[in-house]
């Protein structure tokens, strides 16, 4: 439930980033929020994939 919320929170921080800042439409703004969001997740379980393989390549 924890992670779900980071996620959500990531996505909307990034949503009102791109929307305000970069200064596209705000379809063009969920799109790129979206990718980057699924960028994030990949990273996360690309990291908690070597984190257990490196656990168990120690013991």
């Amino acid at each position: 439930m924890k992670s779900i919320l980071g996620i959500a929170f990531y996505f909307c921080a990034i949503l009102l980033l791109v929307y305000y800042f970069v200064g596209v439409s705000f379809i063009k703004a969920i799109q790129m929020a979206v990718l980057i969001t699924m960028v994030h997740i990949l990273i996360l379980l690309i990291d908690r994939f070597y984190k257990r393989k490196e656990r168990r390549k120690g013991t």
